[in-house]
């Protein structure tokens, strides 16, 4: 059964209802207003767990916040400017006019991919993040504590990691 819920834009706080059709695990989208990335988490809480039910009773609409809880709950750091993750695939690069990156780092460091990591940023049924580090296709090296993070390998990651991507250093932390 499709579940409808309404958020609140984090950047204009308009309204948005948001209905997940295809039982999808989240939703990304663009808010029609502002332009801000959202990332809708859709997931049911077991009554068991002893947490309240996101979506009440199934087939109800429900209001949920998009506030720092969902989209801010982690971030990267670079010489003192804040890089936020959305929950879902992050696509971290250098800052350039050609870079499709989600996240795009203001550095000049040419070692650093346009399309150089992603991070994925899941929320458990416990309401608590799992988060790992993948390098992206490309030539470039990523480190996470020093350790080479080599093609096809996830690492995951935990509150204040340093991340190597290029020359360019980046610490992880969660709110």
């Amino acid at each position: 059964m499709p579940q409808t819920i309404n958020i609140k834009c984090p950047g204009c706080e308009v309204v948005l209802r948001v209905t997940n059709s295809k039982d999808e695990p989240e939703k990304r989208f663009a808010c029609p207003k502002c332009g801000k990335r959202i990332v809708v988490p859709f997931y049911k809480l077991k009554p068991e767990d002893g947490e309240t039910q996101l979506d009440g009773k199934e087939g109800s609409q429900s209001t949920q916040m998009c506030g720092d809880d969902i989209l801010q709950s982690c971030y990267l750091l670079h010489e003192g400017k804040q890089y936020d993750l959305a929950i879902g695939s992050n696509t971290v690069g250098r800052l350039a006019s050609t870079s499709i990156a989600d996240v795009q780092i203001d550095t000049d460091d040419l070692f650093m991919s346009r399309e150089h990591a992603v991070i994925n940023v899941r929320r458990l049924p416990n309401g608590s993040l799992k988060i790992d580090i993948s390098n992206f296709k490309n030539k470039n090296t990523t480190k996470v504590n020093g350790l080479l993070l080599e093609h096809d390998d996830a690492i995951v990651l935990h509150d204040d990691d340093t991340i190597e991507m290029g020359s360019t250093s980046l610490s992880f932390h969660t709110k």
